[in-house]
């Protein structure tokens, strides 16, 4: 294993790069003096360099390593510095994405360039994302990445609504230097005629908005063009969602992230056109240089997404130590692409793309031929679709713990999919780029869309067939503490495999017990637990009640399939591994076991809930637990004092003058949760 690790020298580097970023993201360190341990390290492995000894061996390789950790250190807070904010004046500001039609308005990115308040006769500069959310009507639609506004409205702050197991969307902004939002009535901005400065994003935006005006032109289906835009282009922004659900319940999602299967595809397409330079010297300049130059226009077409971005890093490491006759360590090259990425931005390391990115060429990389020598098939045909089915398999254990972490569930039917999905990307990708160089050629164009057209359809129909079948996608969730233990096992696994010694199989039995272990522990402690959610709702009043796996969600109206409120639920249902709830009307009367509810009045196992639609309080004297958006509540009169008040609207303490630490207010503080 030691030999292993020598063998892979930037390894070490990340791993020490990447505990820095992941430390730094957790505790506030200055920036002068992560700054200052970094000079001061350099400075002493220099003096040990200068009088190197081998006794001095360790010290050396200690010292390299805290130089790294600290430069992770160093670059996650320099990367993560909060611009300036302005409030109450002018913004001028560059659109950096073409608006996207959302239900009520158009959704955009917005980079504003200077601000001046009312007191300033010019404009001070500066630098800061946000996103921004237009009223519709005809001026947004015609504006473009590039166009310049000014506006009034000052931005917000990006709240998350703090209900249980909801995306941290506020942290995934933020990670793209996104902190604040506005939405800009018609009346509150306008277009100007100021022009740019150059932008390399605005400039890729406006490249690839022009490609798929080419793919458009070319009357392709709708849900073709979508996909096949997601394919060659990155460009996902208006794939509709029963696309998505389809391809990751059939375990083909992979296809639409473009990353390295899709960098891949271009160099061996590459490869097959431009081969024959590589016979001579001068020639295999002349391919590598071309490679990489085609290679790095893909990425920056596709957005420079961090799947691109490490693929197009590790393939321009192998182009070039090809081309300087240097064998090239695959696993030095992950290495060391991972290495420059967070480098430049920190916050990769973070984003699930970037890590299933890795885990998955790893997989490929390391457990293919290993599964792909269980079996020998000397027909060339079926060895084809064996090799497919290995590769599949290899990458899915690979990203397994990874993707039911972030996602909650898993694709039974992937190795079926990804026999005829991947030999279909590997067609359309050349065939759609193509499609782009020859548009201009009417015959040509319009045989290569028809083709590409009738594949597009074919396979989404058989996703479609697979995504259908029974138990086609197994709701799982697992804690940080079982990911860990899943993580354990594989890599104890693993190691096993490169070199079978007794401790790494005690390691994976060790790991194994311990993930037993914490699985029965939470499910014990689960089933005497009951729990009472409010969730944060802008429009609809809506309550879950958990009794160990039963549960039951109350509305004061019906959640629709389509309702963002429906995720909301089922986050919670999987991450607590509940039974499917059953959805009662918070006017109806119901009665079983756990539950006895009528007329707004609900009591669950020992609890009194009063709902909205209560004005009297219940007979006798007795005292609810909870009281939820009561009628009549002011300063002067709280009908029940020693009960929980909670309230769903935003405007009602404000209205009703009432102190805020009496209340709880789900829309201020987010989704109200109680344990007992």
């Amino acid at each position: 294993m030691e030999k292993t690790v020598q063998q892979i020298p930037f390894l070490r580097l990340t791993i020490a790069l990447a505990l820095g970023i992941i430390v730094a993201s957790q505790i506030q360190i200055p920036d002068w003096l992560a700054g200052s341990i970094v000079f001061i390290i350099t400075l002493f492995l220099i003096f040990l360099n200068k009088n190197y000894n081998y006794s001095r061996v360790v010290l050396f390789g200690a010292g390299v390593q805290l130089l790294f950790f600290f430069l992770g250190v160093f670059a996650t807070h320099w990367h993560n510095k909060k611009p300036t904010f302005y409030n109450n004046g002018e913004f001028l500001a560059t659109v950096m994405e073409v608006p996207q039609k959302k239900e009520n308005s158009y959704k955009s990115v917005l980079k504003i360039n200077a601000f001046s308040d009312s007191q300033q006769q010019q404009f001070s500069e500066t630098n800061e994302k946000i996103l921004v959310y237009f009223q519709p009507d005809s001026t947004v639609e015609q504006l473009t990445a590039g166009d310049r506004i000014i506006f009034t409205q000052t931005p917000q702050e990006i709240k998350n609504n703090g209900n249980p197991f909801e995306f941290d969307y506020k942290k995934y902004l933020e990670r793209r230097e996104i902190y604040r939002q506005v939405y800009l009535p018609s009346a509150n901005w306008t277009k100007t005629g100021l022009k740019t400065s150059f932008s390399i994003s605005v400039l890729a935006e406006k490249i690839r908005f022009k490609l798929l005006e080419i793919y458009r032109s070319h009357n392709l289906g709708e849900t073709q063009l979508e996909i096949l835009s997601a394919l060659t282009l990155g460009y996902k922004r208006e794939l509709d969602p029963e696309i998505k659900r389809v391809f990751s319940s059939a375990g083909a999602m992979h296809v639409l992230a473009v990353s390295g299967l899709h960098v891949g595809i271009i160099y061996g397409f590459l490869f097959f056109i431009l081969g024959f330079l590589r016979r001579k010297k001068a020639g295999q300049l002349i391919f590598a240089l071309t490679s990489l130059f085609c290679l790095w226009a893909y990425a920056f077409l596709t957005g420079l997404s961090p799947s691109v971005m490490r693929a197009a890093t590790m393939f321009s490491f192998i182009i070039v130590g090809n081309s300087i006759k240097r064998n090239t360590n695959i696993y030095n090259s992950l290495a060391a692409s991972a290495f420059l990425l967070l480098l430049v931005n920190p916050n990769n390391l973070f984003e699930a793309g970037f890590q299933l990115s890795y885990s998955a060429v790893f997989g490929i990389v390391y457990l293919q031929p290993k599964i792909g020598q269980l079996l020998t098939v000397k027909n060339r045909f079926l060895n084809y679709f064996w090799v497919l089915l290995t590769v599949s398999v290899a990458a899915q254990i690979a990203t397994f713990p990874i993707s039911i972490f972030y996602f909650n569930q898993f694709p039974t039917y992937f190795f079926l999919s990804n026999l005829f999905v991947i030999p279909a990307a590997v067609v359309l990708i050349p065939l759609g780029i193509m499609l782009l160089l020859f548009s201009a050629i009417p015959v040509i164009s319009t045989i290569l869309a028809t083709i590409v057209n009738g594949i597009l359809s074919l396979v989404y129909h058989l996703l479609q067939g697979i995504e259908s079948l029974p138990y086609s996608v197994r709701q799982i969730s697992v804690t940080p503490a079982e990911l860990v233990f899943i993580i354990a096992v594989l890599v104890s696994v693993f190691s096993l495999l490169k070199t079978p010694q007794p401790k790494y199989l005690k390691l994976a039995l060790l790991s194994v017990l311990l993930l037993v272990c914490t699985s029965l522990t939470q499910k014990i402690s689960s089933r005497n637990t009951h729990k009472f959610i409010v969730y944060n709702s802008s429009n609809n009043l809506i309550i879950q009640l958990i009794s160990g796996k039963s549960n039951y969600v109350i509305s004061e109206r019906k959640i629709n399939e389509t309702d963002y409120e429906k995720n909301h639920i089922k986050n919670t249902t999987v991450k607590l591994g509940l039974h499917p709830p059953h959805f009662l009307n918070a006017k109806e009367s119901f009665q079983n076991k756990d539950l006895w509810m009528k007329n707004g009045v609900i009591f669950f196992k020992g609890k009194l809930i009063l709902a909205s639609e209560i004005s009297n309080p219940p007979p006798g004297n007795i005292q609810p637990d909870f009281v939820l958006n009561p009628k009549h509540l002011t300063r002067d009169k709280i009908v029940f004092p020693d009960s929980a008040i909670i309230i769903t609207n935003k405007r009602f303490l404000s209205e009703n003058n009432l102190p805020a630490d009496k209340i709880f207010n789900v829309a201020n503080q987010g989704a109200y949760q109680k344990i007992w």
